[in-house]
Parts: structure tokens; sequence; C-alpha cells
């Protein structure tokens, strides 16, 4: 895929003596650099850690307690990421590039921005610039995406809002986080009504495992959907 890239925009270059060939160029020369090579390789790393959650969350029937447990080893392994596998991405981007013929840096020389002159710019190495700004700064991103969708609060109200589900007869109903759910809203349950709840709950769950109408129930994956968006 890479070639092909590199030879439409070449093909491009030599068709078009004009002006806009010198967008072209610049975007040809661009994509051979190391540094593009890397952005794209942490990409695919990222990509393939967040995927079976993305599609996860894009399934109506999906299970919330699976999704919140998903959710958190997506988190995990983004950490382990960005602990152990910068040299590791480092390698394949670099095997990468010397199978076609793009330069790659040393590490612990000076970044220097092609095109850029040095004078009064800040000294780094290619170590910081690849390492921090680049690789932890996109994990940092990713995580910070996750935690405000997914925070502590959010998680807890969709683990027991997962209690009202109906699949499998209620197999999940747990009147203590249902309970716990009610707290969220304070305005809605005043502490008669929470100590009412419990037994109230115990009423409601028998009287849906033992009424067909209710028997062909799937569950509640809209309003989880909704939750998760806001």
């Amino acid at each position: 895929m890479f070639p092909s890239v590199v030879n439409v925009l070449q093909m491009i270059v030599d068709d078009n003596p004009s002006d806009s060939s010198g967008e072209a160029y610049k975007l040809w020369r661009e994509i051979q650099s190391f540094e593009f090579v890397f952005h794209l390789f942490v990409m695919k790393a990222i990509l393939g850690i967040t995927n079976t959650l993305s599609l996860a969350l894009q399934k109506k029937d999906q299970d919330i307690v699976s999704a919140m447990n998903l959710v958190k080893t997506c988190k995990e392994n983004l950490q382990l990421m960005r602990d152990n596998e910068f040299e590791e991405l480092v390698e394949q981007a670099s095997s990468f590039c010397y199978k076609h013929d793009i330069t790659v840096p040393t590490m612990d020389e000076e970044y220097v921005i092609p095109g850029r002159s040095r004078r009064n710019a800040p000294v780094k190495t290619n170590y910081h610039r690849y390492r921090v700004e680049i690789f932890i700064h996109v994990i940092h991103g990713q995580l910070v995406e996750l935690n405000d969708r997914f925070n502590e609060v959010s998680n807890e109200l969709l683990t027991c809002l997962a209690c009202l589900s109906p699949t499998n007869n209620f197999v999940a109903f747990d009147k203590r986080k249902l309970v716990r759910l009610a707290q969220f809203y304070p305005y809605d349950f005043s502490d008669r009504d929470l100590l009412m709840l419990e037994d109230q709950l115990g009423v409601y769950v028998h009287h849906m495992r033992s009424s067909s109408d209710f028997s062909q129930l799937e569950g509640i994956s809209s309003l989880a959907e909704k939750m998760v968006e806001k």
C-alpha cells in the first residue's frame, strides 16, 4: 500500500508542472519520512487495542457489564502499551523504513524539523520527539477520552442499570445495586423511599419473572447507549 501511494503522488508531480504539484511533492516527501511511518504504527497499535471495544459498543444487544469490562481491559492495555511498547514500535517502524529506503533517525541525536531552521528552535532529541511528543501524547489522549466517557460514576451507573435487564428471566437482578442506583438520584428518592425500595424491588422482580407478558423482553441496551453518548 505504501509504495503505491508514493507512486501515485510521484505521477502527480511529474504530470503537473504547476503550483499544485508543489503541494503534492511536499506530501510525497512527508509520507516518506520516519515520522509519518511511526505515526501509522502507533495508530495501528491503538486501533488494535480499541477495536474490540468499539465494535462491542455498537451492538444493540451488548451486555452492559461485559462492555464495562472491555472498557477496563482497554484502559489497562493502553497503559501497558504506554509503559512497555515504545521500543518495539520504533523497531517495527524502522524495519519498514529500511525496506522502503526511508531514513531512520538515531534516537539520541538532535531532532530537526525538515525544512526548518535550527536557529531559535528548542533543542530536543529524536527520542524525546517520538516517545514523549508523539507516542505518550497520543496514548494519553486516548486514555483521557475513555476516562471522560467512562469515569467511575458512569461505570457504576451502567453496572447498576444492568441489573434491570430482563434477559434470561432477570438473571442479572440485584437489589443492592439497584438501591445504589437510586442513591444517585436524591431528588427522586428520599431516605424513606430508599428504606422501602428494597422490599418493593423484591415484589417487582417476582411479578416480572412470573408474568408471561414480560418473557420476551430483550434488555435495556438503547437506554445504556444514550447514557454512554452523554
